[in-house]
Formats: C-alpha cells, sequence, structure tokens
C-alpha cells in the first residue's frame, strides 16, 4: 500500500490489467523508437538502407526477447541497465539526432513509475548520465535528449498511477456513502417493520405505560425519547436526500403537539442524490430556520456528484448545501491532465532541436491549453463523463490551433534526413484523448471527431513549405504508438471497472441486509428493555397501582410478551442465515478501529488485491 491518501498500489488493484496495459506501451513505443532509428540511419548515411533495415530488424527482435524476459519477472534493475546500454549505443550509432534513441528508455519509465513511485527517478538520471559518457568517448556533442525524454515517461507514468489510485479512491468514497446511504433506508425499513402500522407491539407498549402510572409520579415511557432520537441516527454519515428529509419530517413532527406545524415533504425529484455529512446537518439547519408546515415540495435546482455544492429549492426558498472537502474529490479523468500536458507539447515546438518556432506564439498555445485543461476539470466535476463531449470539441479547437500555428511559423525543416512536421505534436495527445472519450460519444459525435483529426492533419501538411519523402511518414509511427497505448488504458479501465463494481454490488447487498437486520433489532432490544421495566414496576408497585387496570396491565404484558417471543423466534433464523451467507471478505471493511484500509484476500483475485474503507470512520 501507498503512503499517498492510504491508497493501495494501482498494480494491486488491477494487477492483470496494468500488466497488459505496460506490456502495450513497452511494444508500441519500443517499435515506433526503432523504425525512427532505422530510418535516420538510412536517411543520414550512417548506413546503407539495407544495412539500416537490418539493424532495424534486429534491434526489435531484440524488444522481443526483452518483452519474454519481462513476462518472466526480469528485475528492474537489470532492465535499467540494458535500456541504457540500448539508448548509449544507438545515440553513439546516430550521433547528431538521439531523440528517437533516448524514447527507447521510456516504456522502462513509465513501469517503474507505477511500482515505484518517484524513486522510478532513477531510470532517467542512469540513462542520461550513461549516454552523456558515451557521446564523449566516441566525441559527439552531448544533449539533454537521453534524460529528458525518459523523464517525460516517467511523469506519464506518475499520472497514470496517480490518475488510477485517485479514480479508485473517490469510486470507493462514493460507494462508501452510497452503502452507508442505503444500510440507513434499510434501518429505517426494519424499524418501521415493527414500529409502524396498525396496533403493532410497540403501539400495546406506549398505551400500557400510562396505566402504570403511580399517584403523584409521572410515568414516561422510554419508547417516547426512542421516537425522538430515530431523526438523528444519520447525521454523521452519507444519506440520500430523501431519506434526510424523511428523518427531518419525523422529528420535527414529534416535536410537539401541535398538528398544524407538521410537515409532509411531497414528492422528491432528486430524492436519490447523495449529500455528505456536513451537508445532512447543514439541510437541517436550513429546514429548522425556514419555519415549514404542511406540504412542501422539494426540488433540485443544480445538482452536483457526491460532496460540492448542491442548490435546492424546498417550499420555494432555495438552499445552498455548501460543498464538503471531506468528500469532495478532485475531478478523476483522463482528458483534463491530457489537456494540460499537450500545453507543455505546445512549448516544446520553441525548442532550437525540435521545429523553432517563436516562444512568444507557443506560449499563448500552452496559456489556451492550460485554460480549457482548468473549464475541463470543472466539467467534469459537476457532470462527469457527460461533460466529454464538449471537452473533447475545446481540445479539437486547441490542437487544431497548435497544429496551425507551430507548421506556418515553423524554423527547422529538417532533422536527421527527415522532414519536420509539427502537427504530429497534435496528433500525439488529441489521437489517444479521442480514443479514451470515444465510448462516451454518439455515432455522430465520433464521426466528426474522427473527420476533425483527419482534416486538421491534412491542412496542416498543406502548410509546409517542403515536400514529403516516403522516409518521412515512417513518423507517423509516433502517434500510433501513443494511440495505441492509450487503447490500453481504456481497457485497463473498463476491465478493471468491472471486478471493483461486482465488489462494491456485494457490499451494497450485504449492507441492505444487514441494515434492515439492524433495524429490526433495534426496536426489538428497546422493546425488550421497555417491557422488563414495565413488569418490574408492576412487581415492585403491584400493590400502589389502581387495583380496576391490574386485569387489563396483565394482559396487555401478556400481549406483549407473546408478541415477543413471536418476533424472536422469527429473527432469530434470519439473522443467523444472514450471518451465514455474509460473504467473510467484506467483513475486512466493517472494522470500527484500526488503519484507513482494509484489504480483500488475495482469494478476490491479482486484480483486486486491496480495498481502502471508508474516508471517514464514522462511517463503519
Amino acid at each position: 500500500m501507498t503512503v499517498l491518501d492510504g491508497l493501495p498500489r494501482v498494480t494491486e488493484v488491477a494487477a492483470e490489467a496494468a500488466t497488459y496495459t505496460l506490456r502495450q506501451i513497452f511494444f508500441n513505443l519500443r517499435l515506433a523508437a526503432r523504425i525512427a532509428c532505422a530510418t535516420m540511419l538510412g536517411a543520414t548515411g550512417v548506413l546503407p538502407p539495407a544495412e539500416a533495415v537490418a539493424a532495424g530488424v534486429l534491434a526489435c527482435a531484440w524488444d522481443v526477447v526483452m518483452l519474454r524476459a519481462i513476462k518472466r519477472g526480469l528485475a528492474l534493475r537489470h532492465r535499467l541497465l540494458l535500456d541504457a546500454a540500448d539508448v548509449a549505443i544507438w545515440s553513439c550509432a546516430l550521433g547528431y539526432q538521439v531523440d528517437a534513441p533516448a524514447l527507447i528508455a521510456a516504456p522502462l519509465a513509465i513501469d517503474a513509475a507505477l511500482l515505484r513511485g518517484v524513486r522510478a527517478v532513477a531510470v532517467p538520471l542512469v540513462t542520461g548520465i550513461l549516454t552523456a559518457g558515451a557521446l564523449r568517448l566516441t566525441h559527439h556533442p552531448p544533449s539533454l535528449a537521453p534524460f529528458l525524454w525518459p523523464s517525460f515517461g516517467l511523469v506519464s507514468g506518475l499520472v497514470i498511477r496517480h490518475y488510477l489510485e485517485r479514480r479508485v479512491h473517490l469510486r470507493l468514497r462514493t460507494a462508501e456513502a452510497e452503502r452507508q446511504a442505503a444500510r440507513s433506508q434499510a434501518v429505517l425499513a426494519g424499524r418501521h417493520s415493527l414500529a409502524a402500522g396498525a396496533d403493532t407491539i410497540v403501539d400495546v407498549l406506549t398505551r400500557t405505560w400510562p396505566l402504570l402510572a403511580l399517584p403523584g409520579h409521572q410515568t414516561g415511557s422510554p419508547l417516547t425519547a426512542w421516537r425522538m432520537r430515530l431523526a438523528q441516527d444519520a447525521c454523521d454519515h452519507a444519506e440520500y436526500l430523501r431519506t434526510a428529509l424523511l428523518q427531518w419530517e419525523q422529528q420535527h413532527n414529534a416535536a410537539g403537539p401541535d398538528l398544524s406545524r407538521d410537515v409532509e415533504f411531497g414528492p422528491v425529484d432528486d430524492g436519490v442524490l447523495l449529500l455528505s455529512p456536513g451537508q445532512v446537518a447543514a439541510l437541517g439547519t436550513a429546514l429548522s430556520d425556514l419555519g415549514l408546515s404542511g406540504r412542501v415540495p422539494v426540488r433540485g435546482i443544480r445538482t452536483a456528484p457526491l460532496g460540492n455544492e448542491q442548490v435546492l429549492s424546498i417550499g420555494g426558498h432555495r438552499v445552498t448545501l455548501p460543498a464538503d472537502p471531506r468528500t469532495c474529490g478532485p475531478a478523476l479523468d483522463l482528458g483534463p491532465p491530457v489537456i494540460a500536458i499537450g500545453g507543455v507539447g505546445s512549448l516544446a515546438h520553441s525548442w532550437p532541436d525540435m521545429d523553432k518556432v517563436p516562444l512568444a506564439a507557443t506560449g499563448a498555445l500552452a496559456l489556451l491549453a492550460f485554460a480549457i485543461a482548468l473549464w475541463a476539470h470543472r466539467q467534469v466535476v459537476r457532470h462527469g463523463s457527460a461533460a466529454h463531449p464538449r471537452i473533447l470539441a475545446a481540445a479539437m479547437v486547441h490542437g487544431s490551433l497548435d497544429a496551425i500555428v507551430s507548421t506556418a511559423l515553423m524554423g527547422n525543416l529538417m532533422t536527421g534526413g527527415l522532414t519536420r512536421m509539427p502537427f504530429l505534436h497534435f496528433l500525439l495527445w488529441m489521437s489517444p484523448l479521442t480514443v479514451v472519450y470515444l465510448p462516451d460519444l454518439t455515432a455522430r459525435a465520433r464521426a466528426a471527431a474522427i473527420t476533425a483529426l483527419i482534416l486538421s492533419s491534412a491542412g496542416s501538411a498543406a502548410l509546409l513549405p517542403v515536400s514529403l519523402h516516403a522516409a518521412d511518414f515512417t513518423t507517423l509511427v509516433w502517434p500510433l504508438a501513443f494511440t495505441m497505448g492509450a487503447r490500453g488504458m481504456r481497457d485497463l479501465l473498463y476491465r478493471d471497472g468491472a471486478t471493483l463494481s461486482a465488489v462494491i454490488s456485494r457490499e451494497h447487498e450485504a449492507a441492505v441486509e444487514g441494515g434492515y437486520a439492524a433495524g429490526r433489532a433495534d426496536v426489538l432490544h428497546l422493546v425488550e428493555r421497555a417491557t422488563h421495566e414495565a413488569d418490574d414496576r408492576v412487581r415492585r408497585h403491584r400493590g400502589r397501582l389502581d387495583p380496576c387496570l391490574l386485569p387489563e396491565i396483565d394482559r396487555r404484558l401478556a400481549v406483549v410478551h407473546r408478541r415477543l417471543a413471536a418476533l424472536r423466534k422469527a429473527e432469530d433464523p434470519r439473522l443467523a442465515a444472514l450471518r451465514k451467507a455474509e460473504d467473510p471478505r467484506l467483513a475486512a471493511l466493517r472494522k470500527a478501529e484500526g488503519p484507513r484500509l482494509a484489504v480483500l484476500p488475495e482469494a478476490e483475485g491479482p486484480r483486486l488485491a486491496a480495498l481502502p474503507k471508508a474516508e471517514d470512520p464514522r462511517l463503519s
């Protein structure tokens, strides 16, 4: 488990899917780097074309051997030494253009970041130092590329790790709130099954207590205090809006005998809206201050996911429930960080070894990307995946603008014997984002997104001041490699989500069953205690009670004892079956004390080895 936020590592939560994605990234990026290196060897005349192709084929064969070794558990430190040597050899072979060789170590940096976190900084450090020494020994100019591109892989791995872990964190925190809210409803239903209705055991016992009054003494029923307490049990955990309103209604109506002040909430349009504990308390305070009476309509004006600000209309009054920072998590969506990374890439156009675009133009593009990323973050927080179409449209506008401006203002025309194509940067991040968001789009929106990618690329290519050659098209392997990696990431999310949802569903069902049983047990325990007190009062003060009422008191208590025995007899098998059916893996999540994480045993499978508990231990 990681220290950050008490979360399990992503490689523990989704081991199989993470391994699949890492292998996809390894194969795609290494293949793209090999093709680029072999093409530049032939284009610059370092090797004859036939020998350059042979070198590329041998390098690809080496990658296949490496992939098999990785599957068998090749240690990261051994991979680091082999990859650093690989980068150094190819850098010395090319001499002046070492960006493509440096990307050979990027998959290792991503892998190490997922497994080791920030300690993976050793990958760019070792690769950069070893390659710099090799370039110096072979009398080639130094370059920062062997350090920068593995660092890019490191940052990408950390972003992937952070994104997935926060995604699981928010998913489980929301599921825990839903579980607690559903359990609260089930508890109310269990209590209602015994305490509500015509002539229930609670009613019989409540009517009996006034008969036990002694001369000169007031006799208060313990059931009265219990009825007043029912609405206060949900103040320390999340609730559905409908449940919170019902509980406040019960508490308000039971507070006094004046029926004219009673409140009855009408149908609630957003009754299943989740409120955080702080928002439940804020709702209760607001309702008490409104002075409500009679039938009160309720509807949502502006609702959002758990923990965010909620705006309601209650009886014509506008009620704002402020955001609760304890439950409001950041936007867990791949779009905002990808757009921001695209903005950083816009600045790279100004790098002398890249496109040599004026910094004023790339700076403006970067600022625009950061602004869109911030806007996208807020859209996802409020609307979730429903915001994906407009986020993709905004990103497409920025990406197309980046491609056109960078191509029109490029200063470098050739690098490594190949024509520079600045618009490829647009495809490097826009194509993966389109692949990730594609399932959330309509058929028409999908067609529009793909058409926009093609038209933007073709239009930018038409702005190139020189003609493209056949060898130049090999650089298209880069956006293809990144896009295939994004597809693997999308598959990871879907495959991981299925297993996680199954566990959450089982926990939800167990909470409902347990809540219903707990509600009934609460009433039965209270009735038993009240019955014991009534029996004790009759036994100790029988001589002081009204003789005319004693037969009726005995009859009613006998009725209570018979009904209580029947209920207990019917309740015991129910509780025994519930305990027997309960999944022992879920019991670990119900520890009232201890760390914030409760790890499920490995029986759940390698893809889901751990689950965090509720964010707030009070929810237990």
